[in-house]
């Protein structure tokens, strides 16, 4: 029995140690070969390790994990086959390899060429947001895929809002996915048929159509437009347009980017269009406001783009802006559609921080700007021509043209501070320097120098600081086609003007602090709670005193403002009233990484208002007989007293109001008041109204011509009905007694695809569009 026994136990070791050895750690080192005959190791992890015939099938079982480098492979199970490098996995099987991320029923893969197959699989590239599923895929060498029953889409959820659905198609990462068969699929039901397509796949930029866009306008008819796309590096793009519409024709655009940095930076776009209609009279063109405009040019087109440029020295930078037109109703006429005025507008401010000339504007200004900084120094080299659009095409001749073109403007500049070499001394000294060349079609043409020094005293004490200045202002005038204008004063044979200015204006701040005891406790259930500790009242007199004397304006050429300049006295005085609050908030603490609940203090505005009055005594000596448009006026030395509020009672309330009084009309003569409500989680909305009032034909007592004004404007965003969105804006003339624009947009926002209905009304055109935008898809 004994004897039994023992070689019961011996055959059982000798079965053991042949058939089944387990490792220690449940953990090895699988080493395979790659394509090139290099050795690969892959660490194996599991809670159970064995192997099989001498070491060459290893089996895994539970949480099994393989991994090299940042690829890994797990499954419920795993065999490793060491003479042909290959793996089989089973059971939840997650694979990630090259950035990709795999997932399976079954697969096999060869570790050391990284090649395989799945079985009812599925790959997402995180780049594009896209997944690719299939019964059966077979990874190639590299990033090449091949799926069988497949599937594509940017969509999250087993059950797709939208998909490809295909028999077969081929994928390479930073290529194409090559579809063929292919159906698209809106919640697993085949709306359109597509027999073959290509699908850029790639985390960069590539080329390739973009989404379509298209509307309908009472003026232009139905419209699409096709662009395309041509990623020419990292840095650099351009984008095709087509676009047709049913009433006007064809027009093709072209857009260029260039983005090296945010210094070195390029956009230009233009379009161009043989317009199937004219206007041959006024009246088709006085629905642009141009009652006497006509447009009989059928070649149409809108060049527009900024630049920004930087030297190796960045003291040095250049600008350079472009904006021509080939008449007055372009920019308003297709504004609706995706070449229009607005979606210009958003570019170049986005990109650059600054604007196009307004879309109502007939004058389009293109310049060059370069310009130089030192420490007390800087200069500028200006060249800027202004293009009347309304001359040409039946209106008046461009050899009429009185539009005033700076070629070129030299300025310098030197910045306040002490005088050079003479710092011990309390003055400071600035000093402005310009030359301009002018010139047009007609009218005077030549060229002006300005010159103008200011010296000051800065008086800095406990009590504020008051700076007297004087300096003067010499214009010399060198005219070089004396043409006076019948509208200018005088016959422009005047070549130099002196001025003498003197200034001081003072500043003072007297201020109050309101300390309230602290009650809010640092606790983690007061995490995000808000307390008043202080609130400090600081109220701050300004007082601005200025005269100018010197020789008057009349006969010299008239080119801007620097003409106008004439005697001034006048006194300004302000009270700024400003109230900041000091409040505690909770920060929330973080239990697993130690970190203790605390309190941050948070300074914001609470009120700013200030009142500015003016008194002008050069007005107050006036002779009242000074005709203004052929009529008399009285003297008005006070200025309108001005109001201007900013008040923030809570994160997400604020408004803003600006009144203006007149003493002489007694009456508000003009208020613009802003109220806004926001909350992240339920919209935004805005309401403001905007008035001006008529003074002396249309002229007020400082004749800055401000004409009669009375419009409410009105914004809404309702974010609270997610995923849907509504936005609109509505704006009413009630001078005119008529809405001047109003606008309605519907948004859905799903995670894999946004459309939007917009629909716009003004007095000029009525338009709708519709936009679809699939993320990941661009054709």
């Amino acid at each position: 029995m004994l004897v039994s026994l023992r070689k019961a136990v011996v055959v059982f070791f000798v079965c053991a140690f042949t058939m089944l050895a387990v490792t220690a750690g449940e953990s090895a080192t699988l080493t395979a070969t790659n394509e090139d005959q290099e050795a690969v190791e892959w660490q194996l992890a599991a809670e159970k390790v064995s192997t099989l015939n001498d070491a060459d099938v290893i089996e895994a079982e539970g949480d099994v994990v393989l991994k090299q480098g940042n690829d890994y492979l797990k499954a419920d199970f795993a065999r490793y086959y060491a003479a042909t490098n290959w793996v089989y996995l089973s059971g939840n099987v997650e694979v990630f390899m090259n950035n990709d991320n795999l997932s399976a029923e079954t697969a096999e893969f060869d570790l050391g060429k990284k090649i395989g197959w799945m079985k009812n699989g599925k790959v997402f590239m995180a780049g594009p947001h896209m997944y690719f599923s299939g019964k059966r895929i077979q990874k190639n060498w590299g990033d090449s895929y091949t799926f069988n029953n497949a599937k594509i889409t940017v969509c999250d959820g087993d059950k797709p809002a939208w998909s490809l659905n295909t028999d077969k198609a081929t994928l390479e990462l930073e290529g194409y996915a090559i579809i063929n068969g292919a159906d698209v699929e809106i919640r697993d039901y085949p709306v359109l048929p597509l027999p073959y397509f290509v699908l850029p796949v790639k985390t960069r930029r590539e080329s390739g159509l973009l989404r379509p866009d298209f509307g309908s306008t009472d003026r232009l008819g139905f419209w699409v437009t096709q662009p395309y796309f041509w990623a020419i590096d990292q840095d650099r793009d351009m984008t095709f347009y087509a676009q047709y519409m049913s009433k006007r024709g064809f027009m093709p655009g072209v857009e260029y980017r260039s983005r090296t940095s945010s210094e070195n930076q390029l956009w230009v776009r233009a379009d161009w269009l043989n317009d199937a209609k004219t206007v041959d009279d006024t009246a088709d063109a006085s629905d642009f406001g141009y009652d006497d405009l006509l447009r009989t040019n059928a070649n149409r087109y809108w060049v527009r783009g900024m630049y920004d440029g930087e030297f190796p020295d960045p003291r040095w930078k250049f600008k350079a802006d472009i904006d021509f037109v080939s008449d007055q109703d372009m920019l308003r006429e297709f504004n609706s559609t995706t070449a229009g005025f607005d979606d210009s507008q958003d570019e170049v401010e986005n990109r650059f921080g600054r604007s196009l000339n307004d879309i109502s504007d007939p004058i389009r200004t293109s310049r060059l700007l370069l310009t130089r900084d030192w420490d007390r120094f800087g200069a500028a080299l200006l060249g800027e021509y202004n293009q009347n659009s309304a001359l040409g095409h039946g209106n008046k001749k461009h050899s009429t043209d009185t539009t005033l073109q700076r070629l070129p403007e030299f300025d310098a500049y030197l910045f306040r501070n002490r005088i050079p070499g003479l710092e011990q001394i309390p003055f400071t000294l600035t000093a402005d320097f310009q030359s301009v060349q002018f010139a047009r079609e007609e009218g005077t043409d030549g060229n002006r120098i300005d010159v103008m020094p200011m010296l000051g005293l800065p008086i800095v004490t406990s009590y504020g600081t008051i700076t007297p200045e004087v300096g003067m202002q010499q214009v010399w005038y060198n005219t070089t086609d004396r043409d006076p204008l019948t509208t200018e004063n005088g016959d422009d044979s005047r070549d130099n003007r002196t001025l003498f200015k003197f200034g001081v204006s003072g500043y003072t701040e007297l201020a109050r602090v309101y300390s309230y005891e602290p009650t809010l406790v640092a606790t983690q259930d007061n995490a995000g709670e808000t307390e008043l500790l202080g609130l400090k009242h600081a109220i701050q007199p300004r007082f601005e005193y200025r005269h100018v004397s010197g020789s008057n304006e009349s006969d010299t050429p008239n080119y801007d403002y620097v003409d106008h300049l004439g005697n001034e006295d006048e006194l300004t005085v302000s009270l700024v009233n400003i109230l900041t609050r000091k409040r505690a908030m909770v920060l929330s603490g973080d239990e697993e990484k130690g970190i203790e609940p605390s309190l941050q203090t948070l300074y914001s505005e609470l009120l700013w208002f200030r009142l500015l009055q003016s008194y002008d005594f050069e007005e107050a000596k006036r002779d009242e007989g000074t005709l203004i448009e052929d009529e008399s006026y009285e003297r008005r030395p006070w200025s309108d007293l001005e109001g201007e509020l900013r008040f923030y009672p809570w994160s997400h309330v604020w408004f803003s109001s600006r009144t203006f009084y007149s003493y002489y009309d007694n009456q508000i003569n003009r208020h613009d008041h802003t109220l806004t409500l926001a909350a992240p989680e339920y919209g935004k909305f805005s309401t403001g109204v905007d008035f001006r009032y008529n003074l002396d034909k249309n002229l007020d007592y400082a004749g800055t011509g401000l004409r009669n004004l009375n419009v409410w404007k009105n914004r809404l965003s309702v974010d609270m009905f997610r995923p849907l969105r509504l936005e609109a804006y509505y704006e009413y003339d009630f001078e005119k007694k008529e809405a001047y624009e109003q606008s309605y947009s519907l948004i859905y926002d799903h995670q894999c695809f946004r459309l939007i209905f917009k629909a716009k009304f003004t007095p000029f055109d009525d338009s709708y569009n519709v936009y679809l935008e699939l993320p990941g898809l661009t054709f």
